[in-house]
């Protein structure tokens, strides 16, 4: 007897209608349905879909150091209501993650406080390259360049890429350059342009594409699997196409933040701090760009980017004073529901964006990112056909309102079943036991 049995659902890249069995956290049978499937508990999926759970691989928890923003416990339930069963933490934390001390430390702190699964990230630091491998070896899945690379010399780019080899995971990097920023604000300025123009301006798809071409020709050299984070500009997508191109053999990954895709600069102009993000909400014509990038496979995989702030932290007079970051976890899965809903993407597209290629990308695709024999069972219940305005007061976590904040949306997570126990239906938790 199993202990869990899903019955009669949907699969994202199959026919029919399946029965899964889970027995001991991993799924055990994946059946046509109709057959005999005896558990002790059964989810009555009635023909809606099933993915597996969504690995959202770009999550700052705030936690430590900054909870009041949000922590392992709000973030992990926010991530539950949003079909998410894996988080990927970033290291900005106070302390932050870039030391193995600091790894272990975050580690022990997780433990207890969290209802989906959590992989830390570590940060790479450029100006202290000693630092990189003992920070991977103490677990962390991921690396993120947490300083400005751009301000060391070509001598720093060498040990931190030497180091980030003997690693063996991912180095990850934000295409943002201090020195060019500052130079544009100073011209924005210069010509009397607007505060939001100013801020809009400061990084434009010109510093993105630089940005890639340094680091591209370094991780072919090196051998080293990179991610670009962030990616919001036409310019980015041409460049790592170029780059992809030129070093057929290099590992380049391509990651596009979800409100990028729905999003653009005229939100900044009618949301203000809602909308405030880094970097800044770009053009139509950007956000058009992106979409083509995913339906080519350019773009790797979807994540949320989920950086909450206090109301008070959003709410300022100036945008140059409001914190940068919007809040994403329980809003991501619906917003790409309803693009297939409006013909965008295809079911089978939010698997390989959120689940699969994650899973393989960061190295836990034998476990996670696919519904089969032997994986973990961490699964979303969906329910494509519902139809929900998106209200901060149904969200789980601590951060300020997100610009989706009364949007109609169609399609809606409904259980969310994490190593093979239920932690939330329909919007309630219904485990209360961290692990």
């Amino acid at each position: 007897m199993y202990d869990l049995a899903i019955l009669s659902a949907r699969l994202a890249n199959a026919d029919g209608f399946w029965d899964i069995g889970v027995w001991g956290g991993k799924i055990a049978a994946v059946e046509l349905a109709g057959k005999s499937v005896p558990a002790k508990e059964q989810v009555l999926a009635e023909g809606r879909l099933l993915l597996p759970g969504i690995i959202d691989a770009h999550v700052h928890t705030r936690d430590p150091g900054y909870t009041h923003k949000e922590d392992y416990v709000s973030a992990t339930t926010a991530a539950a209501n949003g079909g998410i069963t894996t988080i990927m933490a970033m290291p900005n934390t106070n302390p932050p993650v870039t030391t193995a001390t600091a790894v272990r430390n975050a580690d022990e702190h997780l433990q207890g406080r969290h209802l989906v699964n959590v992989r830390l990230v570590g940060g790479a630091c450029a100006a202290v390259p000693s630092w990189i491998l003992p920070t991977a070896q103490a677990g962390v899945v991921a690396l993120d360049v947490y300083d400005d690379v751009f301000a060391y010399g070509t001598s720093a780019w060498i040990r931190m890429f030497q180091e980030a080899k003997k690693a063996g995971v991912p180095l990850c990097f934000y295409l943002m350059d201090s020195s060019l920023e500052q130079l544009r604000a100073e011209e924005a300025t210069a010509t009397g342009a607007s505060e939001v123009e100013r801020i809009s301006g400061a990084t434009n798809g010109a510093t993105e594409a630089m940005s890639i071409a340094r680091i591209c020709p370094m991780a072919a050299y090196f051998d080293v699997p990179v991610v670009i984070r962030m990616v919001s500009t036409v310019d980015a997508v041409e460049m790592i196409r170029h780059m992809r191109k030129l070093y057929p053999t290099a590992r380049i990954y391509a990651e596009v933040c979800v409100h990028y895709l729905f999003l653009t600069d005229t939100d900044l102009n009618t949301q203000g701090g809602k909308a405030h993000i880094h970097p800044p909400l770009r053009t139509h014509w950007d956000a058009a760009g992106l979409w083509s990038a995913i339906a080519d496979g350019t773009v790797d995989y979807i994540a949320s980017d989920h950086a909450p702030h206090a109301a008070c932290e959003k709410q300022t007079d100036s945008l140059a004073g409001c914190a940068s970051g919007m809040v994403g976890l329980e809003t991501m899965l619906p917003l790409l529901l309803d693009a297939h809903a409006k013909g965008k993407l295809s079911l089978a597209d939010i698997q390989r964006l959120c689940c699969e290629n994650p899973a393989n990308i960061y190295g836990f695709a034998e476990h996670k990112g696919s519904i089969r024999v032997g994986g973990d069972a961490d699964l979303v219940l969906v329910d494509t056909e519902r139809q929900w305005t998106v209200s901060h007061d149904d969200c789980y976590t601590r951060g300020a309102p997100n610009p989706f904040e009364t949007v109609r949306l169609r399609g809606k997570p409904c259980v969310t079943i994490c190593a093979g126990r239920k932690v939330m239906e329909n919007g309630n938790m219904i485990w209360n036991s961290m692990e």
